[in-house]
C-alpha cells in the first residue's frame, strides 16, 4: 500500500512512499495498524519504526476501507494490495511477525 508517511527525525514528508504489507485489527483499525517491514527514511535513512514516522490517520483509514470493498468484489488496485483488516484472532496470530507500527496524526 503507498501513502504519504512524515518522518519523525529529520521532518521531512515523503510523497506515495510503499509502505509494504500492512494489517490491522477490524474492531478498533486506528489503534492496530501495523506494517510487516522495518520502515527506513528515504531523506535520513534512518530506521523510523516504531512510531517515528507519522500517516495522515483519515487517508490510511479510507485506504484500508477501500482494499476490504475491493477485495471483496475481487478486484485491488495496485496502489491498495497487501492491506488487510483482520479479525482479532487473526490479527493476534499475525502480529508478531510484523516490524513497524505507525504514528497516525490529523495532519502534518
Amino acid at each position: 500500500m503507498k501513502s504519504d508517511i512524515k518522518c519523525l527525525e529529520c521532518g521531512k514528508m515523503t510523497r506515495d512512499f510503499e509502505l509494504g504489507e500492512l494489517i490491522c485489527d477490524l474492531r478498533k483499525p486506528s489503534e492496530t495498524i501495523i506494517l510487516k517491514d522495518a520502515v527506513t527514511c528515504p531523506k535520513c535513512k534512518k530506521d523510523i519504526s516504531n512510531e517515528k514516522f507519522a500517516i495522515k490517520e483519515n487517508d490510511i483509514l479510507m485506504k484500508l476501507v477501500a482494499a476490504n470493498i475491493s477485495t471483496s468484489i475481487g478486484d485491488v488496485p495496485k496502489h491498495l494490495r497487501r492491506a488487510y483488516c483482520l479479525e482479532t484472532k487473526a490479527y493476534n496470530q499475525h502480529k508478531s511477525l510484523f516490524k513497524s507500527k505507525p504514528k497516525l496524526v490529523d495532519k502534518f
